[in-house]
């Protein structure tokens, strides 16, 4: 699993997320890849959409912007230096980068 982009919510949304992407090999995953079964609520419409289809559809801002760096992740799949950050807060939007650093036992 790569961590691949950090994003908080402007202030004053209805609800704000802290959200951490992350991209894992579809092969490395051990359950039914296409089993929604268990979602529910807003969830219960998952679909897989090919990476090279996805702008066709009405997305954020933001998630285009986490797409394009997963696009860029799929070039080169090895571990990042650092991580795009795209922090809101009160006074600004600032699109920062997070220093990556090896965790122990882990090559």
């Amino acid at each position: 699993m790569q961590f691949v982009f950090r994003a908080l919510t402007p202030p004053g949304r209805p609800r704000r997320f802290d959200a951490r992407f992350f991209l894992v090999d579809a092969d490395e995953i051990a359950s039914d890849l296409d089993d929604f079964s268990q979602a529910c609520d807003e969830l219960s419409h998952l679909q897989w959409i090919p990476l090279k289809e996805v702008r066709s559809f009405d997305l954020p801002f933001i998630t285009e912007v986490v797409l394009a760096e997963v696009t860029g992740r799929l070039q080169d799949r090895s571990p990042p230096t650092s991580v795009p950050y795209f922090c809101n807060n009160d006074e600004e939007s600032l699109f920062l980068r997070l220093k990556g650093r090896p965790m122990p036992g882990v090559d």
